[in-house]
């Protein structure tokens, strides 16, 4: 019997992708299902070649409002699953559509969210929305990989470039001049004659002293005011070097080989179980930690897993660093090595 299921998705860009790889897996599981996805509309273009679900974007509070008394005049729903949504628009949902069975990721939202997943203690990133919906269809695999077919469709049959991502929406995962110019160096000689491309949005507030840096020497800036903008550069690199932030998600669903440094964020939780062609470098001494200093501005961790990378000494020391920084509770010297893993699993911890 042909089921109907609305999956909700409010998120950040890489958040949404990789919530968006559960929808994906359940469309090619139960094909003959009739699926609708709301999702950001700034988000929805990236997914203009899935076939199999009805893609509905909401721009703000008002606008997904409006979406859900319009869906509210609709059969009712076998499934209402909140893959990945957070704040009051969340119980709106559950209260207006009408659904048989309403899952969520936990039970915060209880009274109009009955059914929740028993999540484990450190989940994969990819791994609460699989669960949510795997409350309403057991059968449901997990995704491994997150691929899009329309952002394939845009990637170069032979590009050569090579791409640096070194802004995050946060200072203690962005590359400061520094360490951008060190790691351009190393990539101008690992890729010989390959056009190197430093990827930054002119608003962020990371990307100002890399600008008044200027770019690397043999580099160019690359902007992005639009995300059109940056799915056709991405789909010019032949590999993307990146921080821990939302670009390296688009890169991965279009098939471009990235590696990501990462600071004081858990490597091994981060994106599909089996995504191919992606490959994790952070210190080894930081192992699985995750690290909640929030207003770390000087980011040694990034800084020095970079430095490794690209076989350089690198003098800023842990004393930069806020009291309750993780690396100072380690012995010895926990900037010398790195770990570096392909392809994000929980063996990689």
């Amino acid at each position: 019997m042909r089921r109907r299921i609305l999956f909700l998705v409010r998120g950040k860009l890489g958040d949404s992708l990789i919530a968006y790889a559960t929808v994906r897996q359940y469309v090619d599981s139960f094909p003959d299902d009739e699926v609708t996805l709301l999702i950001r509309s700034k988000y929805a273009p990236l997914l203009a070649g899935e076939k199999g679900v009805r893609i509905f974007g909401f721009s703000n509070r008002l606008s997904l409002l409006a979406r859900l008394l319009r869906l509210a005049l609709e059969p009712r729903f076998d499934a209402l699953l909140a893959i990945w949504a957070f704040g009051n628009p969340v119980r709106w949902a559950g209260r207006l559509v009408r659904a048989r069975r309403k899952v969520y990721l936990d039970r915060r939202f209880a009274d109009v969210f009955p059914e929740y997943p028993d999540l484990p203690p450190e989940p994969l990133q990819s791994e609460p929305a699989w669960r949510v919906a795997q409350i309403f269809e057991p059968n449901l695999p997990q995704p491994g990989e997150l691929r899009l077919a329309g952002l394939a469709a845009a990637k170069e049959r032979n590009p050569v470039a090579i791409g640096v991502g070194p802004v995050s929406d946060e200072p203690r995962r962005t590359m400061g001049p520094v360490i951008a110019r060190l790691l351009a160096a190393t990539l101008r000689e690992r890729h010989p004659g390959a056009p190197l491309r430093i990827f930054l949005n002119a608003s962020d507030e990371g990307a100002q002293p890399l600008l008044e840096a200027g770019a690397p020497p043999g580099a160019e800036f690359v902007f992005f005011p639009e995300l059109d903008d940056l799915v056709r550069e991405l789909g010019k690199l032949a590999h993307l070097y990146t921080t821990d932030t939302g670009l390296h998600h688009v890169a991965a669903a279009m098939g471009v080989p990235t590696t990501v440094f990462y600071g004081p964020t858990q490597a091994w939780r981060n994106a599909m179980p089996r995504q191919p062609d992606f490959r994790r470098v952070r210190l080894q001494a930081l192992g699985a930690q995750h690290c909640e200093v929030k207003d770390c501005a000087q980011p040694v961790c990034l800084e020095h897993a970079v430095a490794r990378f690209c076989s350089s000494d690198f003098h800023t020391g842990i004393e930069t660093t806020p009291a309750a920084c993780p690396l100072r509770k380690l012995e010895g010297n926990p900037l010398t090595s790195i770990a570096v893993h392909e392809g994000p699993d929980r063996q990689a911890r």
